[in-house]
């Protein structure tokens, strides 16, 4: 009997340190595949700043979209990017008309709203489809733990607000504030776009950069030297 029970600790030991041995190579394959999707992220949007040509950014393009098919964002996201592409190609062509004339500027226009997107695109893939705990773990290997922290969360922020801007900015419409397109074409209503939507923007990041400090307070973030996120969502 006092075998049999020393061989079940001894078993059960092996067991859990079998356990513990799997758990540490997932996280280290999770932290190596955060850090290949970010390199590849990090090249295409290089390779972005460096295409002039329109046959480079449609061979680029074909990178980008492989990269949407195995990433996944999903249809939301991509119904904003599109959008956001859609307003940046009109203001950019506009203005590059209004500079060179129309025969010259709206060609220049177009690929330089073309490479801007496509620039902008991977990052904006990367971060929407990483958690932010492994963007703050793959962080802690290049720099300290605190800025970390701070660029992890900084990189989460801008979708963050940009998402409350489209609530705010719904419900001001439905509440009949002249600040849809054909309204602000006149100047007359650009103050009540300021009223309704920059000033309760501007008081909403605050209040949610507030949330975000308490939350890491709550957590006891800086009171331990690698104390970024809770134990087990990274390695340490």
């Amino acid at each position: 009997m006092f075998i049999d029970s020393k061989k079940r600790v001894v078993g059960h030991r092996l067991q859990n340190e079998g356990k513990v041995t799997k758990a540490k190579k997932a996280k280290r394959h999770e932290r190596f595949t955060v850090w290949a999707w970010f390199v590849i992220a990090l090249l295409l949007c290089f390779l972005a700043f460096g295409a002039k040509q329109a046959g480079s950014l449609a061979w680029l393009s074909g990178a980008d979209s492989v990269f949407l098919l195995l990433r996944r964002p999903g249809r939301r996201f991509l119904r904003r990017m599109l959008k956001a592409a859609c307003w940046q190609a009109a203001l950019i062509v506009g203005l590059y008309c209004l500079r060179f004339g129309y025969a010259e500027g709206w060609l220049a226009g177009l690929t330089t709203s073309w490479q801007l997107s496509l620039a902008f695109l991977p990052g904006a893939v990367f971060i929407e489809t990483v958690p932010e705990h492994l963007i703050t773990g793959m962080l802690n290997d290049v720099m300290p733990s605190r800025p970390a922290f701070v660029l992890a969360t900084c990189l989460n922020f801008i979708p963050m607000v940009v998402a409350e801007a489209r609530r705010i900015y719904e419900g001001q419409v439905l509440r009949g504030a002249r600040i849809l397109p054909r309204d602000l074409a006149n100047p007359r209503n650009w103050p009540e776009m300021l009223n309704c939507l920059v000033v309760p923007m501007m008081i909403h990041s605050m209040k949610l950069a507030q949330e975000i400090a308490l939350a890491a307070k709550a957590r006891d973030f800086g009171k331990l030297r690698k104390r970024t996120s809770w134990s087990g969502e990274v390695e340490r």
